[in-house]
């Protein structure tokens, strides 16, 4: 389902609009805005989860407290048409390109064919357009990775039966963020886990980065979101000052638990401790000793 199910991915598309913003010089990681917990457009008010007002906040916090109405306003500086294609910069709305059968290229039109404000803000906390895992996997590659959008491999080497062995390398589709903006917004990361939802996602030693998202599920064949289920995501990467792996864990409909930050952060932290030690990693940070 990596490839062939695109689903609307919600809060985890944030630091991707974040990131926008910060490469179109409209915001930085500390620029202030006063959160109203409520924008209201075309007859329609968008919210923040639990209906939450969180007054004057930084752009590092919009992405702590994982707020809509903080990323409607980056996207509202950004611009429609920018906002626009930047996501498609990124790689939405096509294929990846990946050796695999059925891959799915998503779905953006909701951006592309309209001229309402209220699907590109919906747009920029991840509802109302749908991506498959792997298009989050390889837009927050670009982020880590100092803006280069690489295209997904998954063959290493072809070794041949006469013993030539045909390595294959590294491939970059284009160049989507500056060395600076990929920075801030790993910096963000970072925050998100230290102080914000992603606490959980956290492995002892090393700097670990991402964002949780908890999406609703729309309905097949009619307008609206079915009721009582949800999509739990939370992809980061690590170390974010040399990142070596991005993760997305993506639980459909967790039962007993309404938010990825309690199921799908402790899974990333997981596999990432296991990752990096595998990987022989050294860890950067001190880790602290047991009461």
């Amino acid at each position: 389902s990596t490839l062939s199910l695109a689903y609307e991915p919600g809060s985890i598309m944030k630091p991707i609009t974040m990131a926008i913003g910060l490469e179109e010089g409209k915001v930085s990681p500390n620029t202030e805005y006063v959160d109203p917990g409520v924008v209201s457009i075309s007859g329609y008010n968008i919210h923040n989860a639990d209906d939450k007002v969180y007054g004057r906040s930084t752009m590092t916090q919009v992405l702590e407290e994982s707020m809509n109405t903080g990323v409607i306003y980056v996207e509202k500086l950004v611009g429609n048409a920018v906002f626009r294609d930047s996501m498609k910069r990124f790689g939405f709305g096509e294929k990846t390109g990946l050796e695999l059968p059925a891959e799915l290229p998503g779905n953006i039109r909701n951006i592309e064919k309209t001229r309402s404000d209220i699907q590109f803000y919906t747009a920029s906390f991840g509802q109302g357009i749908t991506a498959t895992p792997l298009q989050m996997v390889m837009a927050y590659g670009a982020m880590a990775n100092g803006g280069s959008l690489m295209k997904p491999q998954i063959i290493d080497r072809i070794a041949y039966a006469d013993g030539t062995i045909e390595k294959r390398e590294p491939e970059k589709v284009r160049q989507v963020l500056s060395e600076k903006a990929s920075r801030e917004i790993g910096e963000m990361l970072r925050s998100v886990v230290v102080r914000g939802h992603g606490k959980r996602a956290d492995v002892p030693g090393y700097l670990v980065g991402g964002k949780t998202g908890t999406a609703q599920v729309a309905k097949s064949g009619e307008k609206g979101y079915e009721d009582g289920l949800s999509i739990g995501s939370f992809v980061g990467y690590a170390p974010i000052q040399d990142p070596q792996f991005v993760i997305l864990v993506k639980l459909d409909n967790p039962k007993n638990v309404e938010w990825a930050e309690s199921s799908a952060a402790p899974a990333f932290g997981e596999i990432m401790r296991f990752l990096l030690e595998y990987a022989k990693i050294k860890p950067t940070e001190t880790i602290p000793e047991k009461p």
